[in-house]
């Protein structure tokens, strides 16, 4: 009887065990063949018609057959992409609300300005779809003809030369900051709420110049209203290949940020390996292809976790950088 008795309560706790793990089995078997089965909102943190934007439709488009639902794009623009970052960081983790911005929002932006959440702990990583391409453009009617035109100007009046960017503390502003320090010399940075505007600015003669992307500015390359005067990438532009380098100019440092695929925290793992197979699927669509060609630039060919190593490694030194530029907190 004792042996039984023991037999039936060994019984008893396993049932309870498959219990409990019951939910845990069913979410994931759920997870894998069921999701998605309704529209899948991309929140694009930056005004519509940008390099962000362009691309997160391109990109979605192409995910899209591979998830069999509708990705749709919402524009959250303001406070330099924090504003979508957030929206979606607090959204429920279930694979409906993703976001796709670059890395300034998450990598840089948070140590600039105070930000409702922690990167290292509330950004989830995805899929890294392309980098940037980042330069410093004026007006070809302007008086500047060479970068060396710019500095000689900055130089001789301070803070008179301005140039536009999409949001405070994103990484053409943090790169043109220490340009200028370099330098020894100060210009001003005009923000606005999205690649599209910033251009829009000096070709309405509102702002002296633009440290842009490619997207933005080759458009006005190709029509002769704007020149390129340098990249500050470490290659030369394919769109406008006779710009130098900032490395070519004797700077040890560039630009670099990357448009991503992000989720909340919490995210299923079986949701998120889904999403990151589609959109990894979607940047070799001859679809997408065609349009990074047009753009000039390159898709990724990172891993979600190569990408979360590659920025997360760096985050503290980002950090002492932006204190030591003296823009903590502006």
């Amino acid at each position: 009887m004792h042996g039984y008795f023991l037999k039936g309560e060994s019984l008893k706790v396993i049932f309870v065990v498959l219990l409990l793990l019951t939910p845990l089995f069913l979410e994931t078997a759920v997870a894998k063949e069921v999701y998605p089965d309704r529209p899948i909102t991309a929140v694009v943190p930056w005004g519509a018609g940008g390099m962000t934007d362009s691309v997160a439709r391109a990109i979605s488009k192409a995910a899209e057959k591979e998830l069999g639902q509708t990705i749709i794009i919402e524009n959250k623009a303001g406070a330099s992409g924090v504003i979508g970052l957030n929206y979606v960081l607090k959204a429920k983790p279930d694979g409906y609300t993703v976001v796709i911005t670059t890395s300034s929002a998450y990598f840089m932006v948070p140590h600039s300005h105070g930000v409702p959440f922690n990167p290292l702990t509330d950004v989830n990583d995805i899929v890294p779809i392309c980098k940037f391409d980042h330069g410093l453009a004026v007006r070809s009617d302007s008086r500047w003809k060479t970068y060396e035109d710019v500095v000689k100007y900055a130089k001789e009046n301070p803070n008179k030369f301005t140039y536009s960017c999409a949001g405070v503390g994103v990484t053409q502003h943090i790169c043109m900051e220490r340009m200028a320090i370099k330098e020894g010399i100060k210009w001003t940075m005009v923000p606005f709420k999205s690649g599209a505007e910033a251009v829009a600015a000096i070709l309405g003669g509102h702002t002296d110049g633009t440290a842009q992307g490619s997207l933005e500015i080759l458009p006005h390359i190709n029509s002769g209203k704007v020149k390129l005067l340098l990249s500050l990438n470490d290659f030369r532009w394919k769109g406008a290949p006779e710009a130098p380098t900032i490395l070519e100019k004797g700077y040890s440092f560039y630009a670099w940020s990357f448009i991503s695929v992000l989720g909340p925290k919490g995210l299923p793992e079986p949701i998120k390996q889904k999403l990151e197979e589609a959109f990894t699927k979607a940047r070799r669509a001859p679809s997408f292809v065609d349009v990074m060609n047009q753009f000039k630039i390159e898709a990724s060919t990172m891993t979600g976790k190569e990408h979360a190593e590659f920025w997360r490694s760096r985050y503290a030194e980002m950090g002492k950088l932006i204190e030591d530029l003296g823009l903590k907190g502006k």
